[in-house]
């Protein structure tokens, strides 16, 4: 009887910790879902600035007047690359990411983009927010926050297409995943910076600490949300062996 009523038990905790699990594998969905929508609005805005920069009118558009005194030689190449290069690294990081994380098996044009991407990330964004980070117009503070942006952008990529080639598939859509979350922080500095409009708050120290906050704020959710869900997921693990 005893042992009957240990299984019993064991069987109910089973029960509540694969519910747990299955929450927690909601809530990720909704979000994922209320943050591709949100996404997905907010770079419809982002691009809509695009018509002063073809050509680059230096005068009416709000950010290529900051950078007036400096909008020539290496920095006016490396906004023009970084703001063909950004749609296009947030599309395809998009359609990875979904068909990585979602679609089982993986399509057969996963591994074609994520070349793509790669190249993209590597040869175009990295350099080119390397460049146009020491000009941000916050400051200094700004400007290691955008530089460490960009590092963090390219080493996370650099991860993933290592994991990818040694066939360490787990890691690889791990380091994708946070690859593909940076690449998302202009999204978040976009949303944070036009509430600082609209709320009347919108100061250098506010565009300094967003600086630093669009990338590591997400980031941070991420890896403590990764560590939940492990945690959950090695518990039902281990109960579900202790029931054997």
């Amino acid at each position: 009887m005893a042992s009957n009523h240990s299984r019993f038990k064991a069987s109910n905790r089973d029960a509540f910790l694969t519910r747990d699990t299955t929450r927690l594998s909601q809530l990720v969905r909704l979000a994922i879902t209320l943050t591709t929508v949100l996404g997905v609005s907010v770079l419809v805005q982002l691009l809509l600035p695009y018509r002063d920069y073809f050509p680059a009118n230096l005068n009416d558009s709000v950010f290529l007047s900051a950078h007036r005194s400096h909008f020539h030689g290496w920095y006016s190449i490396a906004f023009y690359v970084h703001i063909v290069a950004g749609p296009i690294a947030l599309i395809q990081g998009a359609a990875l990411f979904f068909s990585g994380t979602m679609q089982k098996p993986t399509p057969p044009w996963h591994r074609v983009i994520g070349r793509v991407q790669a190249a993209v990330v590597l040869f175009f964004l990295f350099p080119s927010g390397l460049v146009m980070a020491q000009y941000a117009m916050a400051g200094p503070s700004a400007e290691v926050a955008f530089t460490l942006l960009a590092l963090a952008t390219a080493i996370t990529m650099a991860f993933a297409i290592r994991n990818a080639m040694t066939g360490r598939i787990i890691q690889h859509r791990l380091w994708a995943t946070r690859c593909f979350l940076l690449l998302c922080s202009p999204l978040l500095l976009r949303v944070v910076v036009g509430f600082t409009i609209v709320t009347d708050t919108e100061t250098d120290f506010a565009h300094r600490l967003i600086a630093w906050t669009s990338w590591l704020v997400p980031w941070f959710f991420f890896e403590v949300g990764r560590k939940c869900h492990d945690t959950a997921h090695r518990k039902t693990k281990t109960s579900r062996l202790h029931i054997a």
